[in-house]
C-alpha cells in the first residue's frame, strides 16, 4: 500500500487553509500458531486519515479511512460547519508554524526482506522453532510482518513520508505447568536470529522444582523484557513535557536534579538502529535527540509544538496522533536504555537468594504523579539461590512505585533487547538487578 503525494495534496486542497494530514496505510502478514500448529495466517490492510483544521483560533478534527475526494469533501463540509458553530479561542492552539519543512528528516530504510514479504519464510521460522523442541514441549506464538506507509502534510507545503517495515516473532513454550516465552523484532527480518530460539526457549525451561511463594522483601533481578515494560511506562507517565509543565509529572520541576539511581542513562532516539527507528511525529516534527536520564540527572522530556516551550522552543518530535487512546499528550517513542557492564552470570550471582523476573505483564497505572502501577509476573519467573536458579517460582502480582524501583538499582547488565508496546515503537533495555525494598512479595 503506497500513499500518493497527489492524492494527498488534492486533499489537503479541498479541506483548505490551515489543514495537517496525518496519514498511515498498515499492511501486515500474520502466522498465529497454538499447541505446536499453526492456527491461522492472514493479511490485513487499513487506510488511517486523521484530519485538523485550524483557522481563526478554532481548532476541529475527523478522521477517514479512504483519500478519495468525494467522502473528502463529506468531511470538509463537516469540519467547516463545526468551525462556524465554534466560540473563538482565545489563542490558536494547534498552528503548524512552527513545524519547520526544511528540517532534515532522518532516513529510515525499508526493508526488502519484509517489503517483499514470503509465506513461506514465516512457515520456515515456525517449523525451526518447532522442531527444535521436544515432543513433550508445546509451541504457541505469532509471527508478523509489518509494512507502513506514513505522511504527515498541510496546507503550507508541509510534506513528510517514510516506508517503516518491522518482522517480529513471539513464541512461547510450555511443559507442564510451566512456560517460557522469547520475542525478537527488527526492521529487517534477516536481522532477527530465529536459529536461536529454540536453545534460549530450551535453557529458559530447565527442568526444576516448583517451590512455594515467597513472602516479603528480596533482591529481585528483571530481565529485559520485564525491564522493557517498567521503563516504557515510566516514559510514558513521567517524561513528557505537558506533565512536566502542569506539575502532574513526578519530576515536574525537577531538571538538573537526580531523579533515580546513579546507574541510569535514558535517551529517546528516533535515529537509533538499536531500535525501530522513525524520522517524524504525528505533527510531522522531526524526531531530535534527546537525553531524558543521565546518571540518574534529570536533563530532559519529550515535547510537541504545544509544548515547545518547555525544550527551549523546538519540539523535540514527539506529538501523538489526534484521538490517540493513551491520551493527547507528548509521550516518548524510541526510548533507550544504556547497559551497564555486568554480564547475565555475575548478576544472577550477585541476587543470592531472590527472584528472577523475565517479563511484567499487564502493567496498569494506579497513580500517575506517585508512579504507583500493579502489575504481574509471566513465563519463567524463578527463586535463585547461591549465584543458580534453584526452582520455579509462582507468579507475582506486584504494586510498587517505579520510581523507588528506579532508585533501588544495584547494577545494570551488559546485554540489551528491543522490544515495543502497545504505546511505544520501541525500547532498548538491558537486565536490571533491584534491591530489596521496593517490589515487596504479597
Amino acid at each position: 500500500m503506497s500513499i500518493e503525494q497527489a492524492h494527498v495534496e488534492q486533499a489537503l486542497e479541498i479541506l483548505g487553509d490551515g489543514t495537517r494530514l496525518d496519514v498511515l496505510g498498515e499492511h501486515a502478514d500474520l502466522l498465529r500458531f497454538a499447541e505446536s500448529r499453526i492456527t491461522a495466517q492472514h493479511s490485513e490492510r487499513r487506510l488511517r486519515v486523521r484530519v485538523r483544521t485550524t483557522r481563526n483560533g478554532r481548532s476541529v478534527a475527523g478522521s477517514l479511512e479512504t483519500l478519495e475526494p468525494a467522502a473528502v469533501q463529506v468531511l470538509a463540509d463537516r469540519l467547516n460547519a463545526a468551525l462556524g458553530d465554534l466560540p473563538p479561542l482565545s489563542t490558536a492552539t494547534d498552528s503548524d508554524d512552527a513545524v519547520e519543512a526544511s528540517d532534515d528528516q532522518p532516513a529510515v530504510a525499508a526493508s526488502a526482506s519484509v517489503l517483499d514479504s514470503d509465506p513461506a519464510v514465516r512457515h520456515q521460522w515456525f517449523s525451526t522453532v518447532r522442531d527444535g523442541l521436544d515432543a513433550s514441549t508445546t509451541l504457541g506464538g505469532a509471527i508478523r510482518y509489518d509494512v507502513l506507509d506514513r505522511v504527515v502534510a498541510n496546507s503550507d507545503g508541509l510534506f513528510r513520508a517514510e516506508t517503516l517495515t518491522k518482522a517480529s516473532i513471539q513464541a512461547i513454550a510450555k511443559k507442564g505447568a510451566n512456560s517460557v516465552s522469547v520475542r525478537y523484532m527488527n526492521r529487517d527480518a534477516d536481522r532477527i536470529p530465529v536459529h536461536e530460539i529454540p536453545e534460549r526457549l530450551r535453557s529458559a525451561l530447565t527442568p526444576l522444582p516448583t517451590r512455594g511463594a515467597h513472602h516479603g522483601t528480596c533482591r529481585v533481578l528483571l530481565k529485559p523484557q520485564a525491564v522493557l515494560t517498567l521503563i516504557a511506562t515510566y516514559g510514558h507517565f513521567v517524561l513528557g513535557a505537558t506533565g512536566y509543565a502542569t506539575g502532574r509529572s513526578a519530576v515536574a520541576g525537577k531538571l538538573g536534579e537526580r531523579v533515580v539511581s546513579e546507574l541510569i542513562s535514558l535517551v529517546d532516539d528516533g535515529g537509533d538502529a538499536a531500535g525501530l527507528a522513525s524520522g517524524f511525529d504525528a505533527e510531522g516534527n522531526v524526531r531530535r535527540r534527546t537525553q531524558l536520564i543521565d546518571r540518574g540527572v534529570l536533563t530532559g522530556v519529550v515535547s510537541d509544538r504545544r509544548r515547545a516551550a518547555v525544550t527551549g522552543g523546538v519540539p523535540t518530535g514527539h506529538a501523538v496522533p489526534d484521538g490517540w487512546r493513551f491520551g493527547g499528550d507528548p509521550s516518548p517513542s524510541n526510548l533507550l536504555l544504556d547497559a551497564g557492564d555486568t554480564s547475565d552470570e555475575e548478576l544472577l550471582t550477585q541476587v543470592g537468594s531472590g527472584l528472577v523476573v523475565n517479563r511484567l505483564d499487564y502493567l496498569r497505572s494506579l497513580h500517575p504523579k506517585q508512579t504507583m502501577v500493579t502489575g504481574t509476573t509471566r513465563d519463567a519467573t524463578y527463586w535463585a539461590e547461591d549465584g543458580r536458579l534453584v526452582g520455579w517460582h509462582p507468579q507475582v502480582r506486584f504494586t510498587f512505585r517505579m520510581v523507588d524501583v528506579l532508585n533501588a538499582v544495584l547494577a545494570v547488565g551488559n546485554t540489551r533487547e528491543c522490544g515495543d508496546t502497545t504505546f511505544m515503537d520501541s525500547v532498548v533495555v538491558p537486565s536490571l538487578l533491584i534491591d530489596a525494598g521496593p517490589l515487596v512479595l504479597p
